[in-house]
């Protein structure tokens, strides 16, 4: 009854209801999406290898090799060591070396010798366990397919050719390449890879002459700063979503406001028949919820969309939490129904005969 009774005010003033309606809706929509693009961005960082992240550095020389790899490798406090170069593009194909450890960062089995690791995505009809010929620019090689995966990094997917994986002493053996510049190494994520910088660069340079020696690059502190600057725009774009809650919470306030003014007869009429001041707060309070539910239902489902949809554009696959889904819902709401409490008690304190003179 009090439910119908919200609802035909709310058919009533249908032309005030569409403005705080969008407010929710947007609002809703740009926290989704605030939300779960942040997250996708967070984890392609996290999931490309080579790219500088929370817990990785980057150090150069003329002459790093495998023997180095090895050496940093078998430190207790490394998780894996890539080479950022170690990759080949031969007509449409671009080969990649992973050492064993690097494999299983990325949940892949070790390679053996003529085995390699495609992206489904692009070799849509190959099996697990299927041979495949391969161009290698030495002439043609066969392959066994030894698993699949499933490439999210935009810095990968954004280059032309079909990726395939192999270990990195097949991708020697192949292209002859044993010489590379720079050399990516990463660490666990409850260690601070500041702390074993010197025990790198000492180990690498144990036996090398002065003009090859080893040093830093890169540290975490620069993808701290990228950090800092991707938390500084995430802060813009929540505030800019909480502002349109606000103004769709003032909107929720204007639309039960007017409520009151513009039907202060029939409050008279029915305070007259008995309903009592607690009732006729939860109507108009139950308006303002329905304004506000609805409003956050459409904005989650239209922030989901647009998330896939501009994630599309700029490469970046949203990461949805059903948790942070549910606070964005709570989130909204609570804004909504703050503003609708005060006119709905104003119009419980309404007196009969005050009612009826309007």
């Amino acid at each position: 009854m009090k439910f119908w009774m919200a609802y035909r005010l709310l058919l009533g003033n249908r032309g005030r209801a569409l403005f705080p309606l969008g407010g929710v809706i947007v609002g809703a929509m740009a926290l989704i999406m605030t939300l779960s693009l942040g997250e996708g961005a967070k984890n392609i960082i996290d999931n490309d290898l080579s790219a500088i992240g929370s817990n990785r550095i980057l150090v150069g020389a003329e002459n790093l090799g495998s023997r180095d790899l090895e050496i940093i490798e078998r430190l207790p406090f490394v998780e894996y060591g890539v080479f950022p170069e170690k990759r080949e593009s031969v007509d449409n194909i671009i080969f990649k070396g992973y050492s064993k450890k690097a494999l299983h960062a990325m949940g892949l089995p070790d390679l053996q010798e003529n085995e390699v690791v495609l992206d489904k995505s692009q070799f849509h009809e190959k099996k697990v366990g299927e041979l495949i010929e391969l161009e290698t620019g030495n002439g043609k090689r066969i392959f066994r397919i030894r698993d699949l995966y499933q490439e999210l990094s935009p810095f990968e997917t954004m280059k032309l050719g079909d990726r395939v994986i192999v270990g990195d002493k097949t991708f020697e053996k192949i292209f002859g390449r044993r010489d590379y510049k720079s050399l990516v190494i990463s660490f666990p994520q409850d260690e601070d890879g500041v702390e074993y910088i010197p025990v790198i660069l000492r180990e690498l340079n144990r036996s090398r002459l002065s003009y090859g020696q080893v040093r830093l690059l890169e540290t975490p502190d620069v993808y701290r700063k990228v950090e800092r600057i991707k938390t500084f725009v995430s802060k813009i774009l929540f505030s800019l979503s909480f502002i349109s809650l606000i103004v769709g919470g003032i909107g929720v306030l204007n639309l039960i406001g007017a409520s009151v003014r513009e039907r202060g007869s029939y409050i008279g009429i029915m305070r007259t028949i008995g309903m009592g001041k607690r009732v006729l707060i939860e109507i108009f309070l139950l308006e303002g919820i329905i304004i506000v539910g609805f409003g956050s239902v459409i904005g989650i489902i239209l922030g989901v969309m647009m998330s896939y949809m501009v994630g599309l554009i700029i490469n970046i696959p949203p990461y949805f939490s059903l948790i942070e889904i549910v606070l964005s819902m709570i989130v909204t709401m609570g804004i909504g129904l703050l503003f609708g409490v005060f006119p709905a008690k104003k119009a419980g304190k309404i007196e009969i005969v005050d009612a009826l003179k309007v």
